[in-house]
């Protein structure tokens, strides 16, 4: 592949698309005949819900003696019909997020009809076993920022929402790890690809025989260039074909990438560099760290370029590498780019697996803080943040 018109996706192509296409089923406003209309006031469009869940709507109407009834549904069936104000209705969602159509149908006695309709949202959780058991990978460093490798289970407690869990195991992580390499190709980046391609190419001489790794590259679209493979020389090739050309997609690209590794099993990692804010994308900040919060994938982030200052886009990769356990690290040129993906090599081989026993008894969704702490040494430890939670059906994360 020397062009990007010569490219053959093979997996999630322009995934962006998914959520142009999904926009069309958007709550449609309120649609107003003879000043007659309806809102669904709650749940909102793209909420997630689960269990037992409030279901109201508004009607507007010159006269509301006029008005028959209120029917409520979700997908193709009536779940509750009501005659008079606040019309509103309770439904189980059941358990599992799910992408579901709730819509309100108000009914005039003249025959004139009205509706709204919201979309739910399926999340899918990856994170804690039925058996209540959690999984981290934590890194940790000293004071100079040199990886620890040889610490015990003992030197570490951890908390969730403050409160003492007991550690099942510890160890140094040396199984397989599952990276997807995303690379900003925008228009920017015309004069830097040489040394972006030179240092991601020699970033993947690190990886061993027995890891995996796909390309995505992005500007205002996302293209996979390389499905998952250990080869290097594929992935190499992939790497140096890319072309500065177009806008920035980072929310886009993050979530091509939990497409294409989030539900696999076993130590996953993405590896995102970008010199410019997110211009382009069809997915929001807010959906796609929901994501990055309900999967258990590290995220490493680079943002590249002069003038980062405190702004947005540090805040952004800040906060995808922070929640996940992964790290942010900012170079103001192309040719400090190597000493970086060696950093990020360096911390994929120095983990360790952590896993403990959760008490916690209330499966309803809401997000649980994680804290990992040392016991008896200084040093900074990393790990991600938190998990929601909701139970899984089986296998671990």
């Amino acid at each position: 592949m020397t062009s990007r018109s010569a490219r053959v996706f093979t997996g999630v192509v322009l995934l962006a698309l998914c959520a142009v296409a999904f926009g069309s089923l958007q709550a449609q406003g309120s649609s107003k005949r003879r000043g007659f209309s309806i809102a669904i006031t709650s749940p909102q469009n793209q909420e997630v819900v689960f269990g037992e869940t409030r279901i109201a709507a508004e009607v507007e109407m010159d006269e509301p003696e006029l008005l028959d009834r209120v029917e409520f549904m979700v997908g193709d069936d009536v779940i509750f019909v009501d005659r008079e104000a606040p019309f509103e209705c309770t439904h189980d969602f059941g358990d599992a997020t799910r992408s579901q159509v709730v819509r309100a149908i108000a009914y005039h006695l003249e025959d004139v009809t009205v509706e709204d309709a919201v979309i739910t949202r399926k999340i899918p959780f990856m994170t804690v076993e039925q058996v209540n058991r959690v999984i981290l990978w934590v890194s940790a460093t000293d004071k100079k920022d040199t990886y620890l490798t040889d610490l015990e289970q003992e030197q570490f407690e951890v908390f969730e929402d403050g409160n003492k869990q007991e550690i099942l195991e510890f160890y140094r992580e040396d199984r397989p790890i599952t990276l997807a390499i995303l690379l900003d190709s925008s228009g920017s980046m015309v004069d830097k690809l040489r040394e972006v391609h030179k240092a991601a190419a020699a970033f993947v001489d690190t990886l061993r025989p027995e890891d995996q790794a796909l390309i995505i590259d992005f500007d205002d679209k996302v293209f996979l260039i390389q499905e998952l493979t250990s080869n290097h020389e594929l992935l190499k090739d992939a790497l140096t074909s890319t072309e500065a050309i177009g806008g920035t997609a980072i929310y886009d690209v993050l979530h091509a990438a939990y497409r294409k590794i989030g539900s696999l099993p076993g130590r996953k990692a993405i590896i995102l560099l970008s010199d410019g804010e997110d211009t382009a994308s069809q997915y929001g900040f807010k959906r796609v760290l929901e994501e990055a919060k309900s999967n258990n994938t590290l995220i490493y982030s680079i943002g590249l370029g002069g003038g980062l200052g405190g702004g947005p886009r540090r805040s952004v990769l800040h906060e995808f590498s922070d929640v996940t356990g992964g790290r942010a690290f900012f170079v103001s040129k192309a040719d400090e780019l190597g000493k970086v993906y060696q950093t990020i090599a360096e911390e994929l081989r120095a983990q360790y697996f952590m896993a403990y026993s959760t008490n916690n008894q209330e499966w309803d969704g809401r997000w649980i803080k994680i804290r990992v702490e040392p016991v008896d040494r200084p040093m900074k430890v990393r790990s991600r943040r938190g998990y929601f939670a909701v139970r899984r059906s089986h296998g671990e994360n």
